[in-house]
């Protein structure tokens, strides 16, 4: 840019400065501002410019700049809070699906939003327990190619929902520290992304001998691919109760749907509302001082009967009976399993 050009925009190079430089406790002074300009953009100033610049970004552009007393200003706001924007990368850093350096490179970008020493304080990565995150980083690429194909409109025109294929990725236990594609092409009509617990998931209509829907993680698919085959499924998909399909397939809890009685000490009240929710259709009631009873539709499986377990004498099933009854065949199970003749 010109030397001329530089100095008609020469109150932007001072709102830039400010941006990087300047927050509630860190102060700039004019004698900076000059300094950045003659040095680092090559503009000649003197420093009345600058406290006009000051007072029409203040007052014009309404940047929240204090101060002038001892020649200190100070930028107060900006249009993300420094707390938005920490909250922003520490989800960045929790999310499974986002590999260690897509993560690092996110934060680099929310962090253009603050000054510079907001900015080392964003990139002091995040301590996370027991989180293991994708090695995979064209996630983010994906989950494009997959809404565009879910998309009705592209351009501002209509647009049919495409199919896509990919290959899906898995362990082994002869390497277990990378996953490898597995042999089958998968073609599916794509429905709903999901996020449960730090992963990523896709809800897809899946072609078949016996098609269905079902989930798919989306930081293990490969190669993903769009493909000029209209979707299918919608039928299928209008059918899904969301709210309980998720309950279902997130809990692992896949069996038949059935009215159940859980019995639970008081101090596991949230617990069960975690798990449970409070829609109309689940009932809670105290059973004693001690003691409440959640009633809720649930997928009676062994995962089911295996979370119950978790919780020792803190938490039974009371009804129906015959679920009260699978239960106890479920733990005779186990107990033959720890014998020593069958060990």
């Amino acid at each position: 840019m010109a030397r001329a050009e530089k100095q008609k925009v020469k109150t932007l190079f001072v709102a830039k400065y400010f941006l990087e430089n300047s927050d509630e406790n860190h102060p700039i002074t004019a004698g900076d501002i000059v300094d950045y300009l003659r040095e680092d953009c090559g503009i000649e100033v003197e420093r009345r410019a600058i406290y006009r610049d000051i007072a029409a970004l203040r007052d014009v552009y309404g940047m929240d700049i204090a101060g002038g007393q001892g020649g200190k200003y100070r930028l107060l706001s900006r249009q993300f809070e420094f707390e938005d924007l920490r909250l922003l990368a520490e989800c960045v850093h929790a999310a499974k699906f986002i590999s260690a350096s897509k993560a690092k490179e996110l934060v680099k970008t929310i962090s253009e939003f603050c000054s510079i020493y907001q900015a080392e304080e964003l990139q002091k990565e995040v301590f996370l327990c027991d989180r293991v995150k994708t090695t995979q980083n064209k996630v983010l690429h994906n989950v494009g190619i997959i809404h565009t194909a879910m998309a009705t409109k592209q351009d501002g025109k209509p647009h049919t929902p495409q199919k896509i294929t990919f290959k899906y990725l898995k362990y082994t236990l002869q390497n277990k520290g990378k996953q490898i594609e597995s042999s089958n092409i998968y073609k599916v009509s794509p429905y709903r992304l999901l996020i449960n617990e730090g992963n990523y998931y896709m809800l897809a209509f899946a072609d078949g001998k016996k098609p269905k829907i079902k989930t798919y993680r989306v930081d293990r698919m490969k190669d993903v691919t769009p493909i000029d085959e209209p979707r299918e499924g919608a039928k299928e998909f209008a059918e899904i109760d969301m709210e309980s399909y998720t309950r279902r397939v997130f809990s692992m809890f896949g069996g038949k749907q059935k009215r159940v009685s859980i019995r639970f000490i008081n101090q596991l009240l949230d617990t069960a509302i975690e798990r449970f929710g409070t829609s109309p259709d689940v009932f809670y009631r105290q059973d004693d001082e001690k003691h409440f009873v959640v009633t809720a539709d649930v997928e009676v499986s062994d995962q089911f009967f295996a979370w119950i377990c978790g919780f020792r004498k803190r938490a039974a099933i009371i009804n129906p009976p015959d679920v009260v009854e699978s239960m106890k065949k479920f733990l005779e199970d186990i107990e033959t399993r720890y014998q020593d003749d069958e060990n």
